[in-house]
């Protein structure tokens, strides 16, 4: 028994290494295009065979690809922006902007990326005109199970981990639910007991 426990915590400690990975994809949106996730600031368009095409990063203060719509001829994306997050001196990390977009087009000919183009700048191009209205997709991980099992093992694991290290809220909370327990038993108990007389 004892063997058995210790490789789970083996395996299971293993797999809390890759929580952020369960969240990463790579998806399939035709004609040898992906949109690929490597985090949540990374989302980028390439080639099945791993090459990027539009990497956000390449392009100031642009994020990840939220939408994107696939044409005959070309492949379009809207990109929200980035920002610095300076949460402390010298924090290099970087947040999402919600309000700032972006817009891309690539030629699927010569897979040559054009933009970062405003909304405007977007909506003016001839290649958009002739497409009428846009129906843009949102890029979600084809492997919809995955993200939850990760999310899942990740709490199994963080939980007890957590209790143990804030011992000054889990022992309050076990006490608490202990008498909750007690009171709600007792309860039960007094109106199963026969009434006599």
């Amino acid at each position: 028994m004892k063997r058995i426990t210790t490789i789970l915590a083996i395996l299971l400690s293993a797999s809390v290494c890759l929580a952020s990975g369960w969240n990463d994809f790579s998806l399939d949106i035709g004609d040898g295009y992906n949109v690929f996730r490597a985090n949540s600031m990374d989302v980028c368009i390439g080639r099945a065979d791993g090459s990027l095409i539009l990497y956000p990063r390449d392009h100031d203060e642009v994020g990840p690809v939220v939408r994107y719509i696939v044409t005959p001829d070309y492949i379009l994306t809207k990109n929200l922006g980035r920002t610095p997050r300076n949460l402390f001196e010298g924090d290099t990390f970087q947040d999402v902007d919600p309000s700032q977009e972006y817009f891309f087009i690539i030629a699927k000919a010569n897979d040559e990326v054009h933009g970062p183009f405003s909304a405007d700048e977007f909506s003016e191009r001839p290649e958009i005109a002739n497409l009428g209205e846009l129906d843009w997709q949102i890029p979600k991980n084809p492997n919809f199970w995955l993200p939850i099992f990760g999310s899942l093992m990740f709490l199994a694991i963080a939980t007890p981990i957590l209790a143990i290290k804030f011992l000054w809220i889990t022992i309050p909370v076990i006490v608490g639910l202990i008498l909750l327990i007690q009171h709600i038993r007792k309860k039960r108990k007094k109106k199963i007991q026969p009434r006599i007389g």
